[in-house]
């Protein structure tokens, strides 16, 4: 089994694209490049770096970067 990082940085985003449209993106331009393979999971995760209190960020220092896992086989 191998796995696939994609990653969106919320800050980086241009202008009124949403998230869900730039991973979708990320996974669809990847899924084209290995039409043969087998999506065995997903997991997706969001961290706030550096992390401060409440997971919510309250400095320009901060950046929120939405992670999406792909698990599959050739």
């Amino acid at each position: 089994m191998k796995a696939k990082v994609f990653e969106v940085i919320l800050h980086k985003l241009p202008s009124g694209k949403s998230p869900a449209s730039e991973l979708e993106a990320q996974l669809n331009g990847f899924l084209r490049q290995w039409p043969d393979i087998h999506v065995v999971a997903t997991h997706m995760n969001t961290i706030v770096a550096p992390a401060e209190p409440n997971a919510m960020p309250s400095s320009e220092e901060s950046a929120i970067i939405i992670f999406c896992t792909v698990f599959y086989t050739e």
